[in-house]
């Protein structure tokens, strides 16, 4: 008769599980787990909340100057994020000369690039795209945050198959920084800056496995109707 446990944790998902505890140890030395009520659990709710949440038929309109290195190119530009969601938006690059750098859309379908200057890469472009929208989408709950002296770090393996560790700070419980990992490719996300709503003001996004970086500061706050509302 063979004699087996009844339940046994399958070798990839505690491999994972460990990968994603000591990549929150890394990032945050000493941490150690907080409680769901906590002071420090209690700062970083409160600021998620105020992370932009448009209301149904309204978009976030926020203009932005953006310098962006990709695949050997390289531009500086202005331009509009028209903003539903981080997976319902779309975002217009104008380049310095007057033309378009990029017009972008993402939305239940993925990634659609529907314009760009000649000799950026699409590819490029296109993760760009799609890591905008993993910078624009904090965690949903807070389970396994854990808090060290100064930063708290909460890691978690989601459904797109990809590691996420966020760094916050301790004092306001601002996200900091929030980092993607599948296997050897990596992307960085810092957050340099708020504004006075509490939404990100500076995004710093580096995807060298995908061949650009760009930083995006934007420059006001505003929601607009849509325009068939108008």
């Amino acid at each position: 008769m063979n004699h087996r446990p009844r339940y046994q944790v399958p070798r990839p998902t505690l491999t994972a599980a460990l990968a994603l505890a000591l990549a929150a140890c890394e990032a945050v030395p000493n941490a150690q787990p907080v409680l769901p009520g906590s002071p420090e659990s209690q700062l970083v709710r409160q600021a998620l909340a105020d992370w932009p949440q448009p209301s149904p038929g309204a978009a976030l309109r926020r203009p932005f100057f953006v310098d962006i290195h990709a695949a050997g190119f390289r531009a500086t530009a202005t331009g509009i994020l028209e903003y539903h969601g981080p997976r319902d938006f779309r975002i217009t690059a104008i380049a310095d000369g007057g033309g378009i750098l990029f017009d972008g859309r993402v939305n239940w379908a993925g990634v659609l690039i529907l314009r760009q200057m000649p000799g950026l890469d699409t590819n490029a472009l296109e993760a760009l795209l799609a890591d905008l929208s993993r910078a624009f989408d904090p965690p949903a709950e807070l389970r396994g945050l854990k808090a060290g002296d100064q930063k708290m770090a909460l890691a978690r393996r989601l459904g797109d198959d990809r590691d996420y560790t966020w760094i916050f700070d301790r004092g306001d419980g601002r996200l900091l920084e929030a980092t993607v990992t599948q296997g050897l490719d990596t992307l960085q996300v810092d957050y340099r800056g708020y504004s006075s709503r509490g939404w990100p003001q500076e995004l710093h996004v580096t995807h060298w496995t995908r061949q650009y970086e760009a930083t995006f500061s934007f420059t006001n706050d505003a929601v607009v109707r849509n325009a068939a509302d108008k």
